[in-house]
């Protein structure tokens, strides 16, 4: 045989063996999915007990914002339920639009929350369109991400990563995996559906107008919406009653004023 042919055969198989992980690496949409997860990472809270940390200033500066390691903790599995293992931390992500209809953004990430520099000023905030992995899925094809930022070296415990602000809240907020749109479960034992990713935001009227700052800061506005939303029960309680209690009581408004004119310079910056 000619000692070329072997190496155009060795080649081949090369190829083929480089292209085949990737292809492994589509995770399944009925068997992969994400849950929400708060607190320690070997023994956490789980379920609606940990969405109740679901809830954001937009300076990301911890307290009452995004606390107790607030994340979501992804399953992946392929479509004959293998594990993905190694998928890489850019690959797993929340993807926002950055801004409004209204503001002139738009695509298929959560097109209510308020993420750029360009009506966002004075500070200027980042330009935030993906809120990515902790770190690449483990042996056990899991990953976290943990809203506030964290440590690759340690997935799932928040580290704060000043890059990650953003105002206002939206419906739903998208989860990819390899570009495969994943389901969210309450828990484990839940179904793929069961539970949509939301995260509160102190900001609550957000980028509704035209013009610079309309979004990324707990102005008066806010505050004059979570003060008459007091004891009232309407379309904005949702979101109004941050500690996730079934109601918009004091320890929701005195959280609040807890972060009161806070924006993407303030009180920390970056």
């Amino acid at each position: 045989m000619d000692s070329r042919l072997g190496w155009v055969i060795a080649a081949s198989l090369v190829c083929m063996f480089i292209g085949f992980p990737a292809q492994a690496q589509t995770p399944d949409v009925a068997k992969s999915y994400f849950v929400p997860e708060a607190g320690d990472v070997v023994t956490p809270t789980v379920g609606q007990a940990a969405v109740r940390f679901f809830r954001a200033c937009p300076n990301n500066d911890g307290g009452a914002s995004l606390p107790s390691n607030a994340r979501i903790r992804i399953v992946l599995r392929t479509a004959n339920d293998t594990r993905i293992v190694g998928l890489a931390a850019d690959q797993i992500y929340i993807k926002l639009n950055g801004g409004t209809a209204v503001q002139g953004f738009s695509g298929d990430g959560a097109d209510s929350i308020i993420a750029n520099s360009v009506n966002n000023t004075d500070p200027i905030c980042p330009d935030l369109r993906y809120i990515f992995a902790d770190a690449a899925s483990d042996v056990n094809g899991v990953a976290y991400i943990t809203f506030a930022g964290a440590d690759p070296g340690a997935p799932g415990v928040t580290l704060r990563d000043p890059n990650r602000k953003w105002g206002h809240y939206d419906s739903e907020l998208p989860v990819y995996a390899n570009g495969v749109l994943l389901q969210g479960r309450l828990t484990v034992a839940g179904v793929n559906g069961d539970y949509v990713l939301r995260i509160k935001n102190f900001d609550v009227k957000g980028g509704l107008a035209n013009g610079n700052n309309q979004g990324e800061v707990v102005s008066s506005m806010d505050y004059n919406t979570v003060k008459g939303g007091l004891n009232t029960s309407d379309a904005l309680s949702y979101w109004l009653d941050f500690d996730s209690s079934g109601d918009v009581g004091t320890t929701d408004f005195n959280m609040f004023t807890n972060h009161m004119f806070h924006d993407c310079g303030k009180p920390m910056s970056p």
